[in-house]
């Protein structure tokens, strides 16, 4: 229930709240009633619920402690020096990518997603770049696709082309494009994923070919660098 709460753009309903998490209305009431008395969760004067700043400092302790995020940091940061624009590190989690980490450009964008936010796969260019690696790609992208009402042969060709080129676009944040590739320790399959975000205009012709070239070289090694003991 604290992951439908953090991942919510704005406060929710308590029949929103049971409905996403798969319980009766009354059992979700029980258990909002026991976050907002340990501080994870707050109900506002509109009676809807939210998660608290405790919540989130909570889920960032888990985050910092996750040995990916810990490689990762910097190659992260080397691709934001070298691209100048927002990158991000996201985590395959069932269906959906955990944006675990974000490094926003000097020249920002407004962005749906921040550290902590959870978005189906197949909505994101480091989603799809996660899926076209995976032996269970297809499987993730049918569910997927289903849930949100997409068009599976369509998502099925976008990552049959990411798999192709190494590396998946997206434009999941309006006026933004992403490019995203996978990352994966040696031959295991690709978990996470490293991604660059920015305005359509500053990611074409050779601003585009240099961000690609440097995601690649990015993502290669830092699965190199998973795959040391």
């Amino acid at each position: 229930m604290l992951e439908v709460l953090a991942s919510a753009s704005e406060p929710l309903r308590l029949t929103e709240i049971a409905e996403l998490s798969g319980l009766q209305k009354s059992t979700a009431h029980r258990i909002l009633a026991t976050l907002v008395e340990l501080g994870y969760a707050r109900q506002e004067a509109s009676g809807r619920y939210a998660a608290t700043l405790r919540a989130w400092e909570f889920g960032a302790r888990s985050a910092a402690q996750l040995p990916i995020k810990r490689i990762a940091a910097g190659f992260l940061h080397g691709l934001h020096r070298t691209i100048g624009e927002t990158v991000s590190l996201t985590l395959l989690s069932g269906t959906d990518v955990l944006y675990l980490d974000k490094i926003i450009a000097p020249r920002p964008v407004r962005f749906r997603t921040r550290v902590g936010s959870r978005v189906p796969a197949v909505l994101t260019a480091s989603g799809k770049a996660i899926l076209s690696q995976r032996p269970d790609g297809p499987d993730l992208v049918r569910r997927s696709a289903e849930q949100q009402g997409l068009d599976i042969a369509a998502v099925e060709a976008e990552l049959d082309e990411a798999r192709r080129r190494g590396y998946a676009l997206s434009g999941y944040s309006p006026g933004v494009s992403s490019i995203g590739v996978a990352v994966g320790a040696g031959g295991a399959a690709a978990e996470a994923g490293l991604s660059v975000s920015a305005p359509g205009e500053r990611l074409a012709g050779e601003s585009r070919d240099r961000v690609i070239e440097a995601l690649l070289e990015a993502g290669a090694r830092m699965s190199e660098a998973l795959a040391r003991p």
